[in-house]
């Protein structure tokens, strides 16, 4: 395939193909999909199982599945067709409970908190870096990108509302994409709000 390419880069690739698949099988409706100003972005949560069996499957112990099993997870993939680039920063997105309440983003820092404090692996502390979307990249017409952010489940539905800086100065006109009805099935815990940013 692509030697080149690290195996979890590829099962990541894979699965954010197979969600695009998935995601043009189903009815408009129920796609969870913006498309507009030339960029398609598709998000969808994962169920905490199918997250745990994803990491075990990767030799992960036990004590690092804890945490992930009480987060939300967003699978989330996109490709431009625009003539320009577009800058991927998951910093700039906002997360919205169904009153427009902002949710917090765990980020990188959160994590590398968590497994810090837990000394996890660094080999699987690299696989799971790898499955999530880049802080900060710029997208190159027609590149595709994927990978997963993490939040705090909320109770309810919740908005994913996507800003993207265009341009390679950044100056270009901002794309805002959203996708709302987006729900999560993990419940959080209260050690895990109490490690929020």
């Amino acid at each position: 395939m692509m030697p080149w390419l690290p195996q979890v880069g590829r099962v990541m690739l894979l699965m954010c193909l197979a969600t695009v698949v998935r995601a043009a099988e189903q009815p408009p409706a129920a796609r969870n999909v913006y498309s507009g100003q030339g960029l398609v972005l598709h998000a969808q949560t994962r169920t905490p199982d199918q997250m745990v069996a994803f990491y075990t499957g990767r030799g992960f112990p036990a004590a690092m599945l804890e945490p992930i099993s009480h987060v939300c997870f967003l699978t989330v993939s996109m490709r431009h067709t625009r003539q320009d680039v577009v800058w991927l920063e998951p910093s700039r997105w906002r997360l919205l409970d169904a009153e427009g309440n902002s949710l917090n983003r765990l980020g990188r820092d959160f994590w590398n908190r968590v497994w810090e404090t837990m000394q996890a692996p660094a080999a699987h502390r690299a696989t799971f870096g790898w499955t999530q979307l880049p802080e900060s990249r710029d997208l190159q017409p027609g590149e595709p990108v994927g990978g997963n952010i993490t939040l705090v489940p909320p109770t309810g539905a919740f908005t994913l509302e996507a800003h993207f800086a265009t341009g390679p100065d950044k100056k270009g006109p901002e794309i805002v994409g959203r996708i709302e009805g987006l729900i999560c099935h993990a419940q959080s815990t209260d050690k895990t709000r109490e490690s929020e940013p």
